[in-house]
């Protein structure tokens, strides 16, 4: 019988990273929003700091790679 996977909480937000050229991406971090501080790191090892996005930076941000395939793996998905 398969065994149950441990549910890991996280949420994903847009944040600060030059390495889009609108200026944000959208990372996965570990917990909840409402329990995060004023920076985090993300599921990609990468630390940034957290503030309140706007509806279009949702829109805009792109979806950090490593932070998706990483959660992928953590539910048993294939890459």
């Amino acid at each position: 019988m398969p065994q149950p996977q441990a549910r890991q909480r996280y949420f994903w937000l847009p944040v600060p990273d030059e390495s889009s050229a609108y200026g944000l991406v959208r990372h996965a971090f570990a917990g909840t929003r409402l329990d995060a501080g004023t920076a985090d790191e993300a599921f990609c090892g990468n630390t940034f700091a957290l503030a309140t996005p706007s509806e279009m930076d949702w829109i805009h941000a792109r979806t950090c790679p490593d932070c998706n395939a990483l959660l992928k793996e953590m539910k048993g998905w294939p890459r």
